[in-house]
């Protein structure tokens, strides 16, 4: 096949994401674990009061939630609002659309946990922001019933020694970016890559991992790190240079998709690649949007850049941490100052940062500045990104970077004083009707 035909058809596909400026929207995709209240083990999708039957009841209670089915089975709702997908064993997503502002992220937000929470407490379960498994152990949990995950699962099992962690242990908060033009997606993608073993530490909630308390700092992006090296991790390359959309088409050609859509019917690729496989002159929107979606890097690109180092978070945490992300890659004085920062840093550099911040957390060292420095002038970037209503929605989790802390080391602190229960801190109950 013709390389550069194919490079160019994914290079215009991600071009066709771009916007005005005054048409920017963020987006947001929040994972969740639900746990029993009694000893906080993980509800799975098969089991009598499972994941399957919780949209069942959902969508039964709601006209405006209509379900997703794969075979017999429910795996998904949608509603004008946004869209409910299960992670493979069985992480309840939310993925909210496009909004103009945080109150109206937050206020479709607190309007889905009104709706899922009463169903969730008469079941006698949480609905936790957490980034990993709280009791639960991933051989314990199946994988559910979508065929994607099969494949994904069958090739992953040979790619990293975490790859069934990342699949069925983890869950996470992602934020969604919009570009207006190469030059725009050009420092988003760089400042989202320099920036990313910070993201990691900031929003760090997983104290536990395999049922026993996480002595180091960011275990999602140790569990990444240790995935599959292809696929995940750091866009080689993307420190080096200006990386436009030409080099994210040439990195996505080199890569194994493991599986591609034909007809709607999952079709399993083995070993080989992207460039392999892609017929430019046949291949529609829907087919490379595909392919775009499954490599896993910290920053992934579509029509738009998804920031995927975030851990789930509890409500107002998760909030403080979309504010943060929106006040500095929506202003254009912050992001150029990063962009510039960036200019000075190599992929090896970044990945000496990132074991730095993981062995030593907020005293690691980032750009010669402590990581508890440079995370409060990310704070005060946000700032002059934010409208000033906006500003607010930073405190909580700013309110942690002052002391040192982010949410993990401070379940660490409640479960030495108190147990694993003290965890219930992340539950999401509390906030629904």
């Amino acid at each position: 096949m013709n390389y550069e035909k194919q490079r160019d058809r994914i290079a215009e596909f991600i071009k066709s994401g771009e916007k005005s400026i005054g048409d920017f929207k963020i987006g947001v995709e929040l994972e969740h674990i639900v746990a029993k209240k009694h000893d906080l083990s993980s509800v799975n999708y098969y089991e009598e009061e499972g994941i399957e039957s919780i949209l069942k009841e959902l969508a039964s209670r709601n006209e405006k939630y209509e379900g997703k089915y794969e075979d017999k089975y429910m795996v998904g709702l949608t509603t004008p609002d946004g869209d409910i997908s299960l992670e493979p064993g069985g992480q309840l997503e939310y993925s909210i659309r496009s909004c103009d502002n945080l109150k109206e992220v937050e206020d479709l937000y607190r309007s889905f946990l009104d709706d899922i929470i009463p169903i969730l407490e008469k079941r006698g379960q949480y609905l936790m922001g957490i980034g990993y498994h709280p009791r639960t152990s991933i051989k314990d949990i199946p994988f559910n019933p979508k065929v994607r995950y099969q494949h994904m699962s069958e090739h992953l099992q040979a790619t990293g020694i975490y790859a069934h962690n990342m699949m069925k242990g983890t869950a996470s908060l992602q934020v969604v970016l919009d570009y207006g033009s190469e030059e725009d997606f050009i420092k988003k993608i760089t400042v989202g890559n320099f920036l990313s073993p910070l993201l990691y530490l900031i929003s760090d909630n997983a104290p536990i991992f395999e049922g026993e308390v996480y002595e180091g700092h960011s275990i999602r992006g140790k569990i990444w790190d240790n995935m599959d090296a292809v696929r995940c991790g750091i866009v080689p390359g993307v420190l080096e240079k200006e990386f436009g959309y030409r080099d994210y088409a040439e990195y996505m050609l080199d890569i194994p998709p493991i599986l591609i859509m034909q007809d709607g019917v999952a079709i399993g690729t083995q070993d080989k690649k992207v460039k392999d496989l892609l017929n430019p002159d046949t291949a529609t929107d829907e087919e490379v949007d595909h392919i775009l979606s499954m490599v896993f890097p910290d920053v992934r690109i579509r029509t738009y850049i998804e920031l995927r180092m975030g851990d789930s978070l509890p409500y107002p945490l998760n909030m403080s941490y979309i504010a943060l992300i929106k006040g500095i890659f929506y202003n254009d004085v912050a992001l150029n100052y990063l962009y510039d920062m960036s200019k000075t840093f190599s992929d090896e550099n970044l990945d000496t940062a990132k074991a730095s911040i993981m062995e030593k957390g907020f005293q690691g060292l980032f750009k010669c500045k402590t990581v508890k420095d440079m995370a409060l002038i990310l704070f005060d970037l946000a700032k002059k990104g934010l409208e000033q209503e906006e500003k607010p929605y930073l405190k909580p989790l700013e309110d942690l970077i002052l002391k040192g802390q982010n949410p993990a080391m401070l379940s660490k602190e409640y479960i030495e004083k108190e147990g694993i229960m003290a965890l219930t801190w992340c539950a999401l109950n509390k906030y629904g009707r």
